[in-house]
């Protein structure tokens, strides 16, 4: 069925099918790339039923078609939000604790690390091909910067703050000039076929005070040989 065809069809049956889309767009966002045509149109469809459900509901209270139409996307997207923040980490518990499976629909242990939101970033430390280290010591300072703490692409790619650099040979260099007040923050690109590993530190839901204390830690100790980051 081609886009015109779609537009074809009834407004009853494009609300729903556009906002089913929209929702399955939401949940799944950094996750699609695997998925297979099937699963698309299914996932969809099912969000697609909320829509329906909600023109059903206004079409009894004799609601105005169009805001109709925007209730039921509205309602719809927002059901895609509460189920990629609330539904899917709540079913791959249950089926932990229930000792069924311990795998996650993820495509790849990066999407993984790339969705999280429950835990803070406090260190990211890259290892190159060449055996030197970019790290970022005190993540935490970067959580408000633009694109902060870091980015980390599908393919293995990775943005981050680099606030120290170690050369393979141990000389540590410092980055200094990171962050100006006019100029705004740095921070580095780093493709995929340039890493031989990535190493992040996180923790769960700390406090304010604790991240005070966590950054003030990486401030007042010495320089370590390796980043800290780093096993």
């Amino acid at each position: 069925m081609s886009a015109e065809d779609l537009l074809k069809l009834p407004w009853d049956l494009q609300v729903p099918l556009a906002s089913g889309y929209a929702a399955y767009v939401l949940a799944y966002t950094g996750l699609r790339d695997r998925q297979k045509t099937v699963d698309v149109a299914f996932i969809s469809l099912v969000f697609s039923l909320i829509a329906t459900g909600v023109l059903a509901l206004a079409a009894k209270r004799s609601v105005e078609p169009i805001q109709a139409g925007t209730l039921a996307f509205a309602v719809t997207v927002a059901s895609g939000a509460i189920w990629r923040k609330f539904g899917r980490p709540l079913v791959g518990w249950s089926l932990r604790a229930a000792n069924i499976t311990w795998a996650n629909d993820d495509p790849s242990a990066l999407a993984s690390l790339s969705e999280n939101t429950k835990c803070y970033v406090t260190q990211v430390a890259v290892q190159l091909d060449d055996g030197s280290w970019l790290s970022c010591q005190s993540a935490v300072d970067f959580t408000q910067a633009p694109f902060g703490p870091f980015q980390l692409g599908p393919s293995g790619d990775i943005a981050l703050y680099v606030t120290d650099i170690t050369e393979a040979d141990g000389t540590e260099k410092p980055q200094k000039t990171l962050r100006d007040s006019a100029y705004g923050d740095r921070i580095t690109y780093v493709p995929a076929a340039r890493i031989k590993r990535i190493t992040v530190r996180y923790l769960r839901k700390p406090s304010r005070s604790l991240l005070a204390g966590v950054t003030a830690l990486g401030r007042s100790r010495p320089e370590p040989k390796e980043p800290s980051a780093a096993p």
